[in-house]
């Protein structure tokens, strides 16, 4: 297997915007990341992996998102301007 191929747990929780405790922790204790290889006593995972755990995570951020705009819509949070942006 090529270097390339893995990622150490700072460089997936720089690719998540998480902490490296986070990666150990959830993600890997959880094996949401597996397999996991260890050398020389440090851990990583294949990119691959932690690259489709972030298109999925994103995936889901997306839904919720939508979701939410359409219940505060819904609710009338926000009032329509001439301009047509929304003020609270």
């Amino acid at each position: 297997m090529m270097r390339g191929e893995l990622l150490s747990v700072a460089e997936i929780a720089r690719l998540l915007n998480v902490s490296p405790g986070y990666v150990r922790k959830r993600l890997m204790r959880k094996h949401v990341l597996s397999p996991i290889i260890v050398r020389r006593g440090r851990k990583y995972a294949l990119r691959a992996k932690a690259e489709d755990y972030s298109k999925k995570r994103s995936k889901i951020e997306r839904r919720a998102l939508r979701e939410l705009a359409i219940v505060s819509q819904e609710a009338e949070l926000y009032e329509k301007t001439k301009a047509g942006i929304s003020r609270c």
